[in-house]
Parts: C-alpha cells; structure tokens; sequence
C-alpha cells in the first residue's frame, strides 16, 4: 500500500507545471517566466546590486543596478548615467522618474531613472523596449521600494 502511494505522489509531482524561478535582493523580486533567462543572478558588489536577465527568443534584456543614492536626486543620477551611456538626449522626466534612450552595440536602449528615499534604480531596457517593460510590470515586485521601479 505505502508502495503505491508512493508511485502515486511521484507520477501526481510529475504532473504538477515547473515552478518558475524566484530571485530575491533586498530591493526586489523576481519571477522567471520560462521564456526568459538569468544572464547575472542579482549579485551585490560595494553596496551595489545589479542583475541581468534576457528573453530567450529574442534580443530583448534588462539590466537592473540598485544601490544607495547617496544623497543625489534622480535628475543628477539620470544625468550622470546619461552621460555614461551617451544618451541621445537629456533625461525626461516621467511620473517622478527620468528615461533617456541611448544605443549599446547597435541596439536601442531605454533607461529608466528612480530614487526612492536613500535608494536608487536604473532599469536599462535593450531591444524591444515594450518587451522588456512588460517582464518588469508583469515579473519584478517590490514591498519596500515600488517606486523604483519603471511606471
């Protein structure tokens, strides 16, 4: 009896869908779709945590860096990175967020620049910048810092 109940619980596991990926920071969450890769897990260096993750089908990625903002606003960090980046343009401000978009080896880009008290967040989206929005609104949760990130 203990036998086949034993089969039964393993053939009814089987059958249970594959859990999809959870990846956690002290910033956010991520759940993995299947259709979608980690490129770097969530990997803190000097304070900073950033994470790469792409879609496995196309040439859609994000890009996240979180870290303290150390007393700068999210106009002077977008600027800054901006600049790093070559934006085509100056940052615009949207819903209390900064986006510029720039090209990273021939692949438009869209950054997008938030602060929430002490914390900041840049969200680089490569490719398909509709995409990649999507896997951050429908994926990446935040208790304690939503406002970080893309509205």
């Amino acid at each position: 009896m203990l036998k086949k109940f034993a089969a039964f619980v393993f053939i009814m596991l089987l059958a249970l869908p594959a859990m999809a990926e959870e990846l956690s920071t002290k910033y956010f969450t991520v759940n993995m779709p299947d259709d979608w890769k980690v490129i770097m897990p969530p990997t803190e260096n000097q304070g900073i945590t950033s994470a790469v993750f792409a879609k496995n089908t196309s040439g859609v990625s994000v890009t996240m860096v979180v870290g303290p903002s150390s007393g700068a606003d999210a106009k002077t960090i977008a600027g800054m990175f901006a600049t790093q980046f070559k934006a085509e343009k100056p940052p615009v401000e949207k819903n209390g967020q900064y986006t510029f978009n720039f090209t990273q080896q021939e692949v438009p880009c869209q950054a997008w620049v938030a602060v929430q008290g002490d914390v900041f967040m840049v969200s680089s989206l490569a490719g398909n910048q509709k995409e990649a929005l999507n896997f951050i609104k429908k994926n990446v949760k935040s208790a304690d810092y939503a406002k970080l990130l893309p509205q």
